[in-house]
């Protein structure tokens, strides 16, 4: 195509053909129409592997084998000519015997007997060596298909296990995997690693893993900028003199800042690949993360009535100064009209937004696998600046008893597929929907039951007052029958209460996970003697 003159581009005037944007057009109906069909195909991907390289395999083996009996075949036909040859040399050998004693000359033919008789008996010889020849040649024939079977049954088993492999290490890849799309995931990336998607805005659905030891992920920049946000939150605080803070207003969503982010660094044409993360897509990240969220503050001096401590003593109104710090977020609609998206990014911009996508975003901002339960945390993780309810703290603040109760559901198994990937931050976003707390952000047990059908809040069992001896008792009785517990450690005072979730008796030593810990010796990081309650529940 070398000697095919092209006429020059007008800007302006003349649309030019990019082929990445209708690579990526024409995949993107197979991308939905794959993940619509993942559930069937989950069940059938690993078994048309094998059965496709055991076919292949087994096949050519076989046609080894036949060949292995033409081999057999052939030797017999050996047999059969050295037999056939044996009587005849017993025939003649016979024919020489009668017409030398017709000649009754004694001498030749007594020389000539002896010499008959040598002649049939190197003839016999022959045949007997013939016929050992022949039969050690069937003998190898067998051995050879013999062998020639078991190498093929061998390198088919070694296939089957080969192709094993190679789909549990694409599992392993995209790891747990969404539920009913890991499919459409694996030819997302499929399509990326050929190059047809690496460029484009799909490319944001893979950001979250790191290219190499040293890189950044998508999720490393999501932790920078939400520890920005919480700086500068205390910054304020400390700045501003007060008896009180209040926060009010949501962040904006992490969803619909990527969203933004995908859209910009594309332009509509795929300028610049979203797929990775460097310093300078970061600080394009912050910017949109600020353009997204602004913080706002002004103290006020207000009376606050006080109730006495019991019913006798009258309300008293003192004077306070209130820190009330606003938060302001503006949602993906507002910033497509402030960033003047062009048609070539509005449609981007909708694809992105289509329902086919949706667990996908979640997958960006928590992981495809949220790691192991034992690892999971209130502070330090993707998750601690999530609001809890419509209150200003958050799961970092006072998410112990959410966390644990994630922790519980996750390790029984009955995470339920409407939320994955499943976690804390997930897992409270739900609640959040569901009327999860109440305006003080204390956790309202009924809609885990909704939300989680089969797990279930069962009661709760106070533990003031009681010996080491019978806590650990009632603990273990409640845990061996089959209930999963949240234990409060810190003596539920107010102001001072900590959860944590229990995962094992080991003695007289209760195992836990901590949301705020890594220590997994219940009484050995926290005095028996404040342990106050616990929460029981059953799954089913």
């Amino acid at each position: 195509m070398s000697n095919i003159k092209t006429r020059e581009v007008v800007k302006g005037t003349i649309k030019t053909l990019d082929k990445s944007v209708i690579a990526t057009q024409k995949t993107k109906d197979n991308i939905v129409n794959v993940k619509q069909k993942s559930e069937t195909a989950i069940q059938s991907n690993e078994q048309n592997a094998n059965e496709y390289a055991t076919n292949k395999i087994t096949n050519a083996g076989r046609r080894i084998v036949d060949n292995s009996g033409k081999i057999k075949q052939k030797g017999n036909q050996s047999v059969k000519t050295t037999k056939e040859n044996y009587r005849k040399a017993k025939t003649k050998v016979k024919s020489i015997k009668t017409k030398l004693a017709e000649k009754r000359k004694i001498k030749n033919t007594t020389k000539g007997i002896k010499t008959s008789k040598h002649v049939a008996k190197n003839t016999q010889k022959v045949a007997r060596e013939s016929v050992k020849a022949s039969q050690r040649a069937m003998k190898l024939a067998k051995e050879s298909a013999k062998r020639t079977y078991q190498g093929v049954k061998l390198a088919v088993k070694a296939t089957i296990s080969t192709v094993k492999a190679i789909i549990a290490a694409t599992k392993a890849l995209i790891s747990a995997i969404i539920a009913g799309g890991w499919v459409a995931l694996i030819v997302i990336i499929v399509i990326c690693l050929i190059g047809l998607l690496c460029g484009s805005i799909f490319g944001i659905f893979f950001s979250g893993e790191k290219s190499s030891a040293n890189s950044m992920s998508m999720q490393d920049a999501i932790i920078e900028c939400n520890k920005d946000f919480s700086d500068k939150l205390e910054s304020i605080q400390n700045s501003n003199p007060h008896d009180e803070y209040v926060l009010e207003g949501n962040m904006a969503t992490w969803k619909d800042m990527l969203l933004v982010y995908a859209v910009k660094q594309s332009n509509g044409v795929n300028e610049q690949e979203v797929i990775t993360m460097d310093n300078a897509k970061l600080k394009v990240l912050k910017d949109i993360f600020w353009d997204m969220n602004t913080l706002t503050h002004e103290v006020k001096t207000e009376n606050i009535t006080f109730q006495g401590v019991n019913d006798l003593e009258m309300p008293e109104e003192k004077e306070k100064r209130v820190l009330h710090i606003k938060i302001t977020s503006k949602t993906a609609e507002e910033m497509k009209n402030k960033y003047f998206f062009n048609a070539a990014q509005m449609k981007q911009y909708n694809e992105l937004l289509s329902d086919d996508y949706a667990m996908l975003w979640n997958g960006i901002v928590y992981g495809i696998d949220s790691g192991e339960y034992v690892n999971w945390r209130q502070k330090g993780a993707t998750w601690s600046n999530i609001r809890i309810g419509n209150t200003s703290s958050t799961i970092g603040n006072i998410g112990c008893l959410v966390t644990s109760i994630a922790i519980l559901i996750e390790k029984s198994g009955t995470a339920p597929a409407t939320i994955n990937p499943f976690n804390p931050g997930t897992f409270v976003e739900a609640l959040n929907k569901n009327g999860g707390f109440d305006e003080h952000g204390n956790l309202q047990y009924s809609p885990i039951n909704k939300i989680v059908p089969d797990f279930k809040y069962i009661g709760n069992i106070g533990l003031r007052g009681k010996t080491r001896t019978e806590k650990l008792e009632l603990i273990t009785k409640y845990y061996n029958n089959g209930y999963y517990l949240t234990v409060e450690v810190k003596g539920a005072t107010e102001g001072n209460q900590h959860w944590v979730a229990v995962i094992g008796i080991d003695g007289n030593n209760i195992v836990m996970v901590d949301p705020a810990t890594n220590h997994t010796d219940m009484w050995n990081a926290y005095e028996w003697s404040k342990t106050s309650q616990f929460n029981y529940f059953k799954a089913n």
